[in-house]
């Protein structure tokens, strides 16, 4: 890493605002699936189906963000120490 003190903070600034998404989308996954099991059962069958797969599509859609800024930050995190 560099010494130069605004790429320090710059590099700070990054891993903060990276963790605080990556924690945001935690939120949001954990939501989700909360959602996913509380689905009622007296939805007829159609909407059921519908709001499963969707709250199943989003899911989807949060996990690979998570594994990118996962890694992004552990990264950062081994190349600083």
């Amino acid at each position: 890493m560099s010494d130069d003190p605004t790429s320090n903070r710059r590099d700070r600034s990054r891993r903060l605002t990276a963790r605080q998404y990556r924690s945001h989308l935690e939120v949001l996954d954990t939501h989700a699936a909360r959602l996913l099991k509380s689905v009622p059962d007296e939805l007829d069958e159609e909407t059921r189906r519908e709001t499963t797969r969707r709250l199943r599509e989003i899911r989807a859609q949060i996990n690979p963000l998570q594994i990118a800024l996962r890694t992004h930050i552990d990264g950062d995190d081994s190349r600083s120490e």
